[in-house]
């Protein structure tokens, strides 16, 4: 544990002197890696890691190491740098969100606890991840159960039985029917995790020195929904009750509050705020 812990520490140490690129950067390193320019590949494999980072964060008590979720996860990048048509106008952060998700989560299938999935489910869970994926790519939203059971041709309820049986499989912004989402089904693990501990001055003081353009409701509501300066991650409903406003009416406010803070600080924000 404590040898892990000190390899962490040094991996982000490491990877904050990376830049992040603005969107022309990036597009420029992402014409010349599909020309098969290893530099500019390598370059853009860099700047993410910090997104690798903090998606891998969200499967430490999966029963795989943190470095082992990095290292999948970086596969997954590597993956979407070689996948991603530039010529579809997407940003790529979005496009590697999902490649980087999928790698870890066929390693914790193969390498982490051992987890059994018939055949039949496992066929209709890789169906449903394919169908996510192309449809964000081409509608650059996330789909709900009904355009998930429309596309595949099956019931609702089909789909909806088996996103709920793998939600950590699947994205945590598709939406499994009646406004309820993935990631408000998913209960955060009360002891504190390796990364809380070792990410802790990295990427909180960034984030909280950026907060503090909002105004005080909008800051306390990303601080619950992200699970900043020392808070717990909550539902939409959990902080909608805590508020006495609805669920619908937190989301507005966590929506518009995010396209505020996008729009003064796009570049600090990008490895943080990806959904």
């Amino acid at each position: 544990m404590e040898k892990e812990r000190d390899l962490v520490s040094l991996y982000l140490e490491d990877i904050r002197s990376y830049n992040i690129l603005t969107k022309e950067e990036e597009l420029d390193l992402l014409i010349r890696a599909k020309s098969g320019c290893e530099d500019a590949k390598h370059k853009l494999i860099l700047s993410n890691l910090r997104l690798v980072v903090n998606i891998a964060k969200s499967y430490v008590h999966k029963g795989m190491g943190f470095i082992d979720l990095i290292s999948e996860g970086n596969f997954g990048l590597m993956h979407a740098i070689e996948k991603f048509d530039v010529e579809k106008g997407f940003r790529f952060s979005t496009y590697a969100v999902w490649w980087i998700k999928q790698s870890i989560s066929k390693a914790i299938i193969s390498k982490g606890r051992e987890i059994r999935i018939p055949s039949y489910k496992h066929d209709l869970l890789n169906k449903v991840n394919k169908f996510i994926m192309e449809f964000v790519m081409k509608n650059s939203v996330y789909p709900n159960i009904e355009d998930i059971a429309l596309g595949l041709e099956i019931t609702p309820k089909k789909v909806q039985k088996v996103m709920l049986e793998f939600q950590d499989l699947l994205s945590l912004n598709a939406s499994i029917g009646d406004d309820i989402f993935l990631e408000d089904t998913i209960s955060q693990p009360d002891e504190e995790s390796l990364e809380d501990e070792v990410l802790g001055e990295i990427g909180r003081n960034e984030i909280n020195d950026i907060l503090e353009v909002l105004k005080p409701r909008e800051k306390e509501i990303l601080k619950l929904r992200y699970g900043l300066d020392g808070y717990e991650i909550h539902t939409l409903e959990e902080i909608g009750k805590s508020f006495s406003i609805t669920r619908e009416r937190v989301r507005q406010i966590e929506k518009k509050t995010l396209q505020k803070l996008r729009n003064k600080f796009s570049e600090e924000l990008k490895p943080y705020l990806f959904k």
